[in-house]
């Protein structure tokens, strides 16, 4: 890594927000089975009640940048983690109690300081891969696959130990909040900075510029798919394979399985790029993706969900990365675009629940991964146009 004890120090801090964070999500996906018969929910509510999470975190994400500024990444890590560790508390009580409206609104206030949170690790991990002597960036990225499995396998053993989803929860938030809140007093300080009139002109017009962009929209369609396949997954694996007759423990284990798939893919996910380039590698990682949800729908037909699962995970791995990675290089429209990609999958994950629940109502939730599949067939034929 680096013999700088102070680089060292910081890297552990922008890879403890990774972590945690995932921590936080993964344990709200892994238990969906429950949430869903507690709450009293059909299909299509659950997909709207799934949209409320990534709806908070884009209302973060899109005021992260400013609070930054205000504020410094200290106390916005450090706020923002207390906060989201009381939500996923409050989530322990509002779910048993059967209350959908106080669980609504805990979702949309535990997601919006995760989107701030998003942003934070991200601009604090640049800094550190900056610093230091070689590129740590992707090593950071990867701690949040390694969160994921961690909570996933804590809510399977749970749940096998018939602990309940209360405890589960009690229990992350405070793993949680101890260690994001060391982080957050471990970032640099920083003056806070307020952009001038000509400044903020110039910023808006580059914002505007990148929406018209045709290359950038192709990008961001193909990131779009890839979102959509990442949040399907959370939302609804755990509730599809609840309905074939696993149980809650298995269901939340297999989802840790997928998880690991994922963080492998992002390990090696370097060395495809290097051997085959970006645009190769993004059409593999499309059509391995599509293979995988596939295999996961006609599951009934084939009876291998852990390997579907596995193939969608390694798949998906570097999808959302690589299409972020097209878009950077070191032009003044690098940042804009890069937050035009960014957007659009927060609006992917946004439409996940909602789309997928709808038509799950209708034809049963195993066929309507179906629309995954189709979306990432048409970002296959669209990312060989993807230039570094």
């Amino acid at each position: 890594m680096t013999q700088n004890p102070r680089i060292r120090l910081l890297f552990a801090a922008s890879a403890t927000i990774f972590f945690t964070r995932a921590m936080l999500f993964s344990t709200w996906q892994s238990r969906a089975p429950e949430v869903q018969q507690m709450l009293h929910l059909n299909t299509a509510q659950m997909g709207l009640l799934a949209m409320l999470y990534p709806a908070g975190g884009l209302l973060g994400l899109l005021n992260a940048n400013y609070l930054n500024q205000r504020f410094g990444s200290r106390r916005v890590t450090v706020v923002g983690f207390a906060l989201a560790a009381v939500g996923l508390a409050t989530l322990g009580f509002t779910l048993p109690a059967g209350s959908l409206p106080l669980t609504a609104i805990t979702l949309v206030l535990m997601g919006l300081p995760m989107g701030v949170a998003d942003f934070i690790g991200n601009f604090e991990g640049a800094d550190v891969d900056r610093k230091a002597t070689r590129s740590l960036l992707p090593a950071i990225h990867s701690i949040f696959g390694i969160g994921m499995m961690a909570a996933a396998g804590i809510a399977s053993l749970l749940s096998a130990s018939s602990v309940s989803l209360t405890t589960n929860y009690l229990l992350v938030a405070i793993v949680v909040a101890l260690p994001s809140v060391w982080a957050g007093i471990t970032f640099p300080k920083r003056a806070a900075t307020i952009e001038g009139p000509e400044s903020k002109a110039q910023h808006r017009a580059t914002s505007r510029k990148v929406w018209t962009e045709p290359v950038t929209w192709i990008v961001a369609a193909v990131a779009f798919a890839f979102g959509l396949a990442e949040l399907s997954a959370g939302t609804w694996v755990t509730i599809a394979l609840a309905g074939i007759g696993m149980t809650n423990a298995e269901a939340a284990a297999a989802f840790g399985l997928f998880w690991i798939a994922i963080t492998l893919g992002r390990i090696f996910g370097g060395f495809a790029v290097d051997k085959i380039g970006l645009r190769r590698t993004l059409i593999v990682s499309a059509v391995a993706t599509a293979v995988g949800v596939s295999m996961f729908t006609l599951n009934q037909q084939l009876h291998l969900p852990y390997l579907a699962l596995i193939v969608w995970g390694l798949g998906m791995a570097n999808g959302i990365p690589l299409a972020i990675n097209a878009m950077s290089d070191h032009s003044p429209m690098s940042a804009a675009r890069i937050n035009m990609i960014i957007t659009i999958c927060y609006a992917s994950m946004l439409s996940a629940g909602p789309a997928l629940g709808a038509l799950g109502q209708v034809v049963g939730i195993q066929l309507a991964f179906g629309l995954p599949v189709a979306l990432l067939v048409v970002a296959a034929f669209l990312a060989r146009v993807v230039r570094r």
